[in-house]
């Protein structure tokens, strides 16, 4: 009889962080693990430009919440929550600069290999891509609210994670 997945969350961040807003995605993750507090059963990664790399981190998660910059419509700072069924089913939605492979190319070999964790994305619009190692300040807005719609979608699974106390 196979044993049971024990309930598992991770943060991805992903993003690369020579190329300003690109970096959205690891900047929203490290300020989320900075200001929340949350239990062992959630991990936050720094996935940078992983691509295929990421496939032995994702294996031993039952949940996955995914934090990227994304091309979509709407204005640059925007944070978009979707979850894993929408992923597929929006065309529109792409990483904004070219990973080693995309994440959804990422998933889609995990759920080849048989692994279905849940899956939400937390994406954010950015305002250049160029390169550079700082936010600009359009999209350095959107990070605050990011870490709270990743709290939020933690939630939603099942897990705990607060605000620390200032």
């Amino acid at each position: 009889m196979a044993r049971k997945k024990r309930k598992k969350a991770l943060v991805l961040g992903i993003g690369n962080l020579l190329l300003k807003d690109e970096g959205l995605g690891v900047r929203a993750v490290e300020l989320f693990k900075r200001d929340y507090s949350f239990g062992p059963e959630v991990e936050c990664l720094d996935g940078g430009t992983s691509g295929m790399g990421l496939l032995t981190y994702i294996q031993d998660y039952t949940h996955i919440i995914i934090v990227d910059a994304v091309r979509a419509e709407g204005a640059p700072g925007t944070v978009l929550c979707i979850p894993g069924k929408k992923l597929n089913s929006l065309p529109s939605l792409k990483a904004s600069s070219a990973h080693q492979i995309g994440v959804r190319d990422l998933l889609e070999i995990a759920r080849f290999q048989g692994l279905s964790p849940e899956l939400a994305l937390v994406g954010i619009i950015p305002w250049d891509i160029s390169a550079g190692l700082e936010l600009t300040p359009e999209a350095g807005k959107a990070v605050p609210v990011a870490t709270e719609a990743i709290r939020k979608e933690l939630e939603k699974f099942g897990f705990k994670a607060e605000r620390k106390a200032v």
